[in-house]
Formats: C-alpha cells, sequence, structure tokens
C-alpha cells in the first residue's frame, strides 16, 4: 500500500497496483524507493484525487488497460458501462479529471477524458463549444475567413 497525499493535505490509502497505474507515482518509488512518507502531488486537489483513484482501482487487475495498447481511442476498444458512468460527471470536474491524469501520467485515464470529451462536442458548433467551455475567440475577421476557407472539404 502507498499512501498519496493531495494539495489540500487529504491522504489516501492506495492499493499498490492502482497506485503504479500513474507513471509518476511508480517511477517516484522506483527513484526514491518505497517509504512510509505520502507521496506528495501537489498539483492534484482531493476531490479529485479521490476520482482518480476509484478508476485505477476498479482498472488495476484490467489486463486489457494494463497492456498499455497504444491508441486505446482508435482501436475497437468500447466504453463499458462503468467507465461511462465515471466520466458522467459536470464539465469542470471533467476536465480537472483530464487534467490530473494528465499530470499523473494515467494514459488509459487521459484516453477516456478524451473519448469523453470528443462525444460531447463531436456534433457541436465552434460557437457551442466556445460557449460551452469559456473558450474566448480571438480570430480577427481576416483569419476566420481564411480558416473557412482552408476547411471549407470538412463541412
Amino acid at each position: 500500500m502507498l499512501t498519496l497525499e493531495s494539495n489540500d493535505g487529504r491522504q489516501f490509502l492506495v492499493d499498490k497496483a492502482a497506485a503504479y497505474m500513474s507513471d509518476l507515482v511508480r517511477n517516484t518509488v522506483e527513484d526514491v524507493g518505497l517509504t512510509d512518507e505520502p507521496i506528495v502531488l501537489p498539483n492534484v486537489r482531493g476531490a479529485v484525487l479521490a476520482k482518480v483513484i476509484e478508476y485505477c482501482t476498479h482498472h488495476k487487475d484490467d489486463a486489457r488497460i494494463l497492456s498499455r495498447t497504444p491508441d486505446l481511442i482508435q482501436s475497437d476498444r468500447v466504453v463499458d458501462a462503468w467507465d461511462r458512468r465515471f466520466m458522467d460527471v459536470d464539465d469542470a470536474l471533467m476536465l480537472e479529471i483530464l487534467s490530473t491524469a494528465d499530470y499523473l501520467s494515467i494514459e488509459p485515464l487521459v484516453e477516456l477524458g478524451c473519448t469523453a470529451v470528443a462525444r460531447i462536442i463531436r456534433s457541436m458548433s465552434v460557437d457551442e463549444i466556445r460557449q460551452r467551455y469559456g473558450i474566448e475567440d480571438d480570430f480577427t475577421e481576416d483569419q476566420r475567413t481564411q480558416i473557412q476557407k482552408e476547411s471549407a472539404h470538412l463541412q
């Protein structure tokens, strides 16, 4: 068992196999050695770390995910019901889980998060995406016209 500590001081006792889904955690333990001291994760809030640990604990024995098959999104992988429920959270938490998975280097969770975001925005217009995620439109009218010309074949 390993202890992980979030930036708000919450400590979590985590099964080693689940913790090792994170390349960052595994590399830290390999570099420093296994100690009784918690591994401090300064970029992760406790509430988000709890969700990430839930994912890792659920998938710690999943051979398909642990094989680290490249490009899970492009493969024939179907997102199972548990993963769909796991990612059925508000946008802010979903993006924070995705960012945390990237920071902790948990590739299957990064891919799941990207798939979840892609499913949401797939049928949205650029303006709807900007509005939903608070993205500022900082293109000039000339830039916008040029982009529309260059991407006309995608319409």
